[in-house]
Parts: structure tokens; sequence; C-alpha cells
């Protein structure tokens, strides 16, 4: 039941993400968003400006290409194969989500005089970047168990929420922008880890790399003791 209600979470985000980029183009709330990247404007420094675009520098779809690759890996080998395809899985969904809304919406980016560096495209509404932080932020804190998961939730909570910023403070990106990418990160996360979770993949999942010691012994010869002579 708990692998359902995922998967009926992560569909109804996505018809809210749908609605979100629908409300982006309206004149009412592009006002309302290009105001806020106004008054950011006047927060800017040399240094903040250095630490948004290594925030961006650090959460370009490349990245979460190579998240979803090496990651995986590791924990494939490691015998943590739910893992690893919950990682791939949620980066390369939340990826895929995050293009395919942006298409459709097609939503234009903040005005060229807010730019302090030149978008990766045309389109704003999702963000990319803001998409690829949310899903490491979503990765980490279902990776980390144990005493150390609440800190790499807040690592991650706080590294998805400075590139936010960071795509906002340097013009590139509206703030439903940045809401709309954070969603395609949960909606993917909910789908995968729902599909993840049915009986018969669950199941599957934990077969794959068991030892099957028991075929093994069955296949042995079984030897009668032979007396001395």
């Amino acid at each position: 039941m708990a692998s359902r209600a995922k998967i009926i979470g992560g569909v109804l985000l996505l018809a809210v993400l749908a609605v979100l980029g629908t409300a982006a183009k309206t004149a009412a709330l592009t006002s309302a968003d290009l105001r806020i990247d106004e008054h950011l404007v006047t927060l800017r420094t040399p240094a903040l400006t250095l630490v948004a675009k290594a925030a961006t520098l650090v959460a370009q779809a490349a990245v979460g290409v190579v998240v979803a690759v090496v990651v995986p890996v590791v924990l494939w080998f490691t015998r943590r194969r739910r893992d690893a395809l919950l990682t791939a899985c949620l980066m390369i969904g939340a990826l895929a989500i995050a293009f395919v809304v942006k298409t459709l919406v097609a939503e234009h980016r903040p005005p060229r005089r807010l730019w302090v560096i030149p978008p990766d495209n045309a389109m704003s509404f999702p963000s990319g970047h803001a998409t690829v932080a949310a899903a490491v932020a979503l990765i980490l804190g279902m990776l980390v168990r144990g005493r150390l998961r609440p800190l790499a939730m807040t690592v991650g909570v706080l590294f998805a929420g400075v590139v936010a910023f960071a795509r906002m403070y340097l013009g590139v990106h509206y703030l439903l922008d940045v809401v709309g990418g954070c969603l395609a990160a949960v909606s993917a996360a909910l789908l995968v880890s729902g599909f993840l979770d049915l009986p018969p993949i669950r199941s599957g999942l934990e077969g794959v790399g068991t030892p099957a010691a028991g075929r093994h012994h069955a296949g042995r010869s079984h030897r009668t003791p032979t007396g001395r002579r």
C-alpha cells in the first residue's frame, strides 16, 4: 500500500508541476517574480557572486549525469542493489521530467539586463540546476542511514537551497522556476521509490546477486565413503 501511495503522490506532484508551469507564464506571476529578481540585484557583491557561480557549476546537468552513473556503480558492487537503481532512476527521472516540462511550458528567461552569466538555453521553467540539486539532496537522505542521516539531510537541503538562490541571484531564473525544479526531483523520487517498493520488483532485487549456495550444494555429487582396504 505504501508503494502505491508514493506512486500516486508522484503523479499528483506532476500535476502540480504542470499547473505551476501554466501559472508561471501569467503576467501577474511573472511581474511578481521579476520584482524578486530585481531586488536580488541590489544584494550582489563580488564574493556572493563567486559563490553563486560555484553553486551553479556543481549543479549543472552534466554533474547530475555523473552522479547517475558513478554512484550507482559503486553501490551495485557493494551489494546495495536497490539503492543503486534508486539513485540512477531518481536522477535520470528528475532530469527527464524537467526537460519535458521545460519544453512544453517554454517560459522565457528573465530580462537579459539581469543576467550575470548567460543561461544554458532560452527556456526557464523549471530550473534544471535546482532539479539536480534537489535530486542530490534526496539521494543523500535516502542513502545515508543511522546517526549520520540527519546531517546528510541537512547538508542536502542547504545545498539545494543555495543552488536555488544562486540561480535567482544570477538573474537567470524566477522563483517559480526553482520551485518547479525541486518539485520535479521530489516527484521523480516518489515515483521511483514507489515502483522499487512494489513486491514483485523488491523480491526480484533481493534475489539479484544472492549466492546460490543451495543450488551449488544440490549439484554436488554425493560420494559414498569407502572402507579402508
